[in-house]
């Protein structure tokens, strides 16, 4: 195993991780007083709980991928279980693991716990060739990846092509920085205006300059950086995405979040909130629809804060209702989980879940990172206090 990925002891002595009894007073310099739903949840817990609720969200959704809430519920009534998948060539992995959009997480988390600190693009495409450094490992990669990941690797790997413009002939307009890049706004935790600027390079090693990713990321980053603050509600995470939204954004996102407010239950009532949903998006009608008919930027984004906003940031909660809902599952109930977790922390998620992604993690030979989830927030929190150490040395040079 460790001959196919990072090791996690060589990481964590990198990231300078001792014993990690790490919480919100040690780093006080960004993050206040606790209030409210959010009240219980530390900086450390709202790391581990972001990560855990994407990499959860991912693995929970992935095996009904594509599927739609009839579907679903014609052969499950409500799925409410890790199941294992089979991927090319028959291959079996076991219940509770991830998949594609939980690659690229692993590779940001690698790179940033490395580092110890922000990254760019340039930093994330050398994590790549750092640990795909075999024809072997790439092969592997067809396990766990889409054929654009492997492509991309293919020309990183031959160096012709600088890291940011990579992604210049991209897929426009897919969910990437809404169900991917949870760690560049844990690494930006309570900076709103960082994690858009670090999502808005990063993103030009997947999407051209006209993809409407960048917009929709914005609002998403803003949110997921924004839910860490100590004093951050339900509410003011819907009006930190609204702010950074444009007016047809913000129309959409509403009328998302209109649907959502209509049912008490919507867990129980999903067949009517999958419905309503539907008079939106519709793979049968949208003719921008392009290769990936369920993982646009819009819908990601917009599900994501409405069911956010529905569950009141319950972890699980929003793990079953963005699953049964069918259609891009496994990136739309990743993106819902990790938003709840950065607000709600691990409070409202089964430990249970959390060690049964751990070990189908430890179990699949294909995955470029076997760090546990707490290991890696673990590593996520040493990089964000060494991050705010540099920002505190350096301000204190220029006090007049």
């Amino acid at each position: 195993m460790e001959n196919r990925n990072l090791n996690r002891r060589e990481m964590l002595r990198q990231a300078g991780i001792c014993a990690t009894g790490l919480n919100l007073v040690s780093i006080t310099s960004i993050a206040t007083a606790a209030e409210n739903e959010n009240k219980t949840a530390g900086l450390f817990d709202k790391i581990y709980g972001c990560i855990a609720g994407a990499y959860l969200g991912s693995a929970f959704g992935v095996p009904v991928e594509g599927w739609d809430y009839r579907k679903i519920a014609f052969k499950y009534n409500m799925l409410q279980e890790f199941l294992p998948r089979r991927v090319i060539k028959g291959t079996l992995l076991t219940a509770g693991s991830t998949e594609d959009g939980i690659e690229r997480e692993k590779y940001m988390y690698l790179a940033i716990i490395e580092k110890k600190d922000r990254i760019t693009a340039d930093d994330l495409v050398g994590t790549w060739l750092k640990v795909m450094n075999s024809d072997e490992k790439l092969e592997g990669m067809k396990q766990m990846t889409e054929q654009f990941d492997r492509d991309l690797m293919q020309m990183a790997r031959a160096g012709t092509t600088p890291a940011r413009r990579l992604g210049e002939k991209g897929y426009l307009h897919l969910n990437a920085p809404i169900r991917c890049f949870h760690p560049i706004a844990l690494i930006n935790a309570c900076d709103e205006e960082g994690a858009i600027k670090d999502m808005q390079d990063i993103l030009r090693v997947y999407q051209p300059a006209q993809s409407n990713g960048y917009e929709w990321g914005k609002a998403y980053m803003a949110a997921v950086a924004h839910a860490m603050r100590a004093d951050a509600t339900i509410d003011s995470v819907i009006e930190t995405a609204l702010k950074y939204s444009s007016a047809d954004m913000k129309k959409e996102i509403q009328a998302g979040l209109d649907i959502a407010a209509k049912f008490n239950d919507p867990i129980n009532q999903r067949k009517e909130l999958y419905a309503e949903f539907m008079k939106i998006y519709n793979k049968d009608t949208d003719k921008a629809a392009g290769a990936y008919p369920q993982s646009r930027a819009n819908e990601c984004c917009t599900v994501a804060l409405s069911f956010f906003k529905a569950v009141k940031g319950n972890v699980k909660d929003g793990i079953l209702l963005a699953t049964n809902n069918g259609r891009d599952s496994d990136c739309n109930t990743a993106a819902t989980a990790g938003l709840c977790g950065a607000f709600t922390g691990t409070k409202t998620i089964p430990p249970e879940w959390i060690k049964m992604v751990d070990e189908a993690t430890k179990q699949n030979p294909y995955t470029n990172s076997t760090l546990t989830i707490k290991e890696t927030a673990e590593g996520m929190l040493a990089a964000l206090q060494n991050k705010v150490k540099k920002t505190e040395a350096y301000s204190s040079l220029i006090k007049v």
